[in-house]
Parts: C-alpha cells; sequence; structure tokens
C-alpha cells in the first residue's frame, strides 16, 4: 500500500533561527545544534544517544538547510538585475552545475 504523505516535510524557519521538519509522524525543531521533540506545543530535548542511534535525524535536517539555502539563492537571483546568462556562469563557477 502506498500513500501521497511525503517521510518528510519543511515546516519552516523561526524569526530566530529554528528550523521545524516533520519526519514521519513526528515534528522535530532544532535550536542551534539541539534537536526537539514536539508534543501537544511542547518541546522535548532528544538526548545524544538517541540522535546517534538514529543518524537519519540530522541527516534530514542538513539536506533540507542546502535545499533552503539554494532555494533562497534562486529567488533572490531571479529578483535582482543580475542577467540570466551570468547567473548561470557564476553557478558553474561555484560548481552547483556542471558545465555544459
Amino acid at each position: 500500500m502506498s500513500t501521497s504523505t511525503k517521510f518528510a516535510e519543511f515546516l519552516g524557519r523561526e524569526p530566530n533561527g529554528d528550523m521545524r521538519m516533520r519526519l514521519g509522524h513526528t515534528i522535530y525543531v532544532q535550536k542551534g545544534f539541539k534537536f526537539y521533540t514536539e508534543v501537544n506545543g511542547e518541546l522535548i530535548r532528544i538526548p545524544l544517544e538517541t540522535l546517534v542511534a538514529k543518524p537519519w535525524i540530522q541527516r534530514n535536517f542538513e539536506a533540507e538547510k542546502i535545499f533552503q539555502r539554494r532555494k533562497q539563492l534562486a529567488i533572490d537571483l531571479q529578483r535582482s538585475h543580475i542577467p540570466s546568462h551570468e547567473r548561470k556562469a557564476y553557478k558553474r563557477r561555484m560548481g552547483w552545475v556542471g558545465a555544459h
């Protein structure tokens, strides 16, 4: 049986920098280098042993941070006065896309 629900869903970033994601049926919050689960609106800190046993939590947060950073750069570049061919040249220089 397959579902249309994704395993990981980005729920947003707070103004203070806290990042919120849903992984499976659990909502996780990252504050600095510490991870919490959200249960009934209350944050419960995840012990280091659990993070070591479940490395996919940190891996998903890191992948989402990279994606959000690239997405924001793309949005900012689209809004800028820099022509498309110069944006593409910049991305090639940075190594983000292959030189076609």
